[in-house]
């Protein structure tokens, strides 16, 4: 890392990751404290401390992606830039879908990952996916 093939393989794994739900696996992408930077109504910042603080958010996304029946998802774009040997930036339009391959939503992620003792790991992630997530649900509910 952070070649570009070394960062889209793990984007991959990443990606594959999260389409088993494993809570634990999906946690264990992340370096903690994590920076979560997000863009609804408007520009929202978390650091996360530690594994068993961000678990419970991975939970409720796969509640969500379970409820709208998001059965994996495919890379729309991928765009990596090294900044050091050992981190890389890697912006990705995500699009989900079911397991008949109807569309659910597009959002866009941007991930810092680094190289660290125990492999790649996202250490910050930037993204719009909340405000989707939430209309999703919203029409999933019928509201």
């Amino acid at each position: 890392m952070p070649d570009e093939a070394a960062a889209t393989a793990f984007i991959d794994r990443y990606r594959r990751t999260f389409e088993t739900f494993d809570l634990d696996a999906i946690t264990a992408c992340y370096a903690f404290p994590v920076l979560v930077v997000s863009q609804g109504d408007r520009v929202t910042t978390m650091s996360v401390p530690a594994a068993e603080a961000w678990r419970p958010q991975v939970e409720r996304i796969v509640g969500a992606y379970r409820l709208l029946g998001v059965s994996g998802s495919t890379i729309s774009s991928l765009q990596v830039a090294p900044v050091t040997p050992g981190i890389a930036h890697a912006t990705v339009t995500w699009s989900l879908h079911t397991a008949a391959g109807d569309p659910v939503y597009d959002f866009t992620a941007s991930y810092t990952l680094a190289d660290l003792d125990d492999g790649t790991r996202i250490v910050a992630i930037s993204h719009d996916e909340a405000p989707k997530l939430l209309a999703a649900v919203a029409r999933a509910r019928g509201a």
